[in-house]
Formats: structure tokens, sequence, C-alpha cells
């Protein structure tokens, strides 16, 4: 179906369409309404997953066109299958923009403001004019998005801290295979001004911090068993991937998917449910 030339197919597949971001995705959304008690319908959940997808395969597939020295290996996927990553892309658009006039034009009515300074935010990116590091932006948006549709996650800044932290170290960590094209495109990343050896320390820094605040706000009992349970295998998965893989390609798709354990509270409520 898609065209490499002299690579392992599936995993860089996986990678380069992003399937591993919308997998962490849906695994968030399915954490925190089960956390929060709070239901999704299935339109929302589609809305949520199709929306990042296609937001992904355009990101990845504006800097394959972008005149440069050297093309990285996924920009190079892209052009050989261009006809077919553009034919996703535009089905991907007319999906969620029926889903958006049919089923979920009053989400996106109250949470005009989210949207509205994301759009303002990725404007500023694309034309290189941001004044934050794009780390930062993309940490902010990432976790106001995926707790958009759970308005009492407010109330429990803890939560959110925590969460925030885990999604601030994946990115500092995939962003780093992309610092020389960072440095080339003049993207404002932490990449530009912290060395390699000073971001591994930061990243090691606040996965332990975030670990810490963890563990000392379940011990008192701050924090109930299951969000405890998600998020510390979360933060263990990632601080395994950070300090274990050396293939920098799988090292950014396991810290993508290092929300998978998020999955696990709800698989031992199901099955702790049976007779």
């Amino acid at each position: 179906m898609f065209r490499m030339t002299q690579q392992n197919r599936t995993p860089l597949v996986v990678s380069y369409l992003a399937f591993d971001v919308v997998i962490s995705v849906f695994a968030n959304l399915s954490y925190f309404s089960f956390y929060f008690r709070n239901t999704m319908n299935f339109s929302l959940v589609l809305f949520y997953l199709i929306s990042v997808w296609a937001l992904y395969l355009l990101d990845h597939y504006w800097d394959a066109k972008k005149k440069t020295f050297q093309k990285s290996s996924r920009s190079i996927f892209y052009l050989q299958n261009e006809i077919l990553i553009q034919s996703i892309i535009v089905g991907s658009i007319l999906i969620v923009g029926g889903l958006a006039i049919l089923s979920e034009w009053t989400f996106i009515k109250q949470n005009f403001a989210f949207l509205f300074s994301f759009a303002i935010c990725l404007f500023l990116v694309v034309k290189n004019l941001s004044p934050v590091p794009k780390e930062f932006l993309v940490t902010f948006f990432y976790t106001w998005g995926i707790l958009l549709p759970f308005p009492n996650s407010m109330q429990h800044i803890t939560i959110v801290f925590i969460f925030s932290l885990h999604v601030f170290n994946n990115v500092l960590i995939t962003y780093q295979m992309d610092r020389e094209w960072d440095k080339e495109q003049g993207t404002f990343t932490l990449n530009l001004w912290v060395s390699q050896k000073w971001m591994d320390r930061l990243v090691s820094i606040f996965l332990f911090l975030g670990l810490v605040i963890l563990t000392f706000q379940y011990g008192f009992h701050t924090l109930d068993f299951e969000f405890f349970l998600g998020m510390a295998l979360s933060y263990l998965w990632l601080l395994f991937v950070f300090y274990s893989s050396r293939s920098p390609s799988s090292k950014k798709t396991l810290s993508e998917l290092s929300y998978l354990p998020m999955f696990v509270p709800q698989i031992i409520f199901f099955f702790s449910g049976l007779p």
C-alpha cells in the first residue's frame, strides 16, 4: 500500500502516519473519561481522533514539501506516497467537517476560545513568529485539548499538573529527534539554545520530579488509586524508553505510546467486575 525503500516497513509507517499519536490520544480520552466518570459519546471521540490525525498528517506533509538541503526519511516517505497522503488528508478533513456540523457543533461553540487561540498560535509557529518555544505551546494545547470534554478536571489542579508534566517530558524527548531540522528551519524551540546534554538532564529531572509528586500525593491520599496506577505506569514507560532505547525512530514511537498504560486501570476495573 505504501512505498518505502530499504526500511523496516511496519514500525515506520505507524510513526510516519502518526498512528502512535492517535492511539495515545484515545488512551488519554478513555483514561480521563473513566477517572472523572464522564462518558464521551462516540461522535466526539471520533471527532477528536480524526482531527488529531489530520493535523499531524498536514504537519508532516508540510514539512516534506519544504525546501531543505537534505530530506528526512519521513519526508521522502510522504513524497513517495504523495497522492495517497493527500487523499487521506482531504478525506479526514471532510469527515471532521461533517462531524462538526452534524454532531459536535455545540461542543465547538462551547470551546471556541480554545480553537481560536490554537489557530492563532499555529499560525505564529508556521510563520516562525512565535515568541514562545514550540515545546511549551504543544504541551499547553495538548493538555488543554485532552481535558476539554471534562470540565470538572479544572477542580483537580494536581492531576492536571502531573499529566501536563508527563506531556512536557514526552515532547522534550520526541523533539530531540528533530533537533537539526528545527535549526535548519529556524523554528523557535528549546533545541536552539539548550544542548543535547542539558536537554537529557532536564528530561531526567522532570521525569523523576513527576514521579515524586505523584507518589507523594498518592501517599497522602489526595489521589485515587486509578489515577496513580495509570499515570505511574505511563511515567515508568517513558523513563524506561528514555534510558534504554537507542534507535531514534523506535524511541520516538515508543515515547508517543507511553500513554498506553492508561488503559490498565480500566482493564482491571472491567475484569474485577466479572463473576
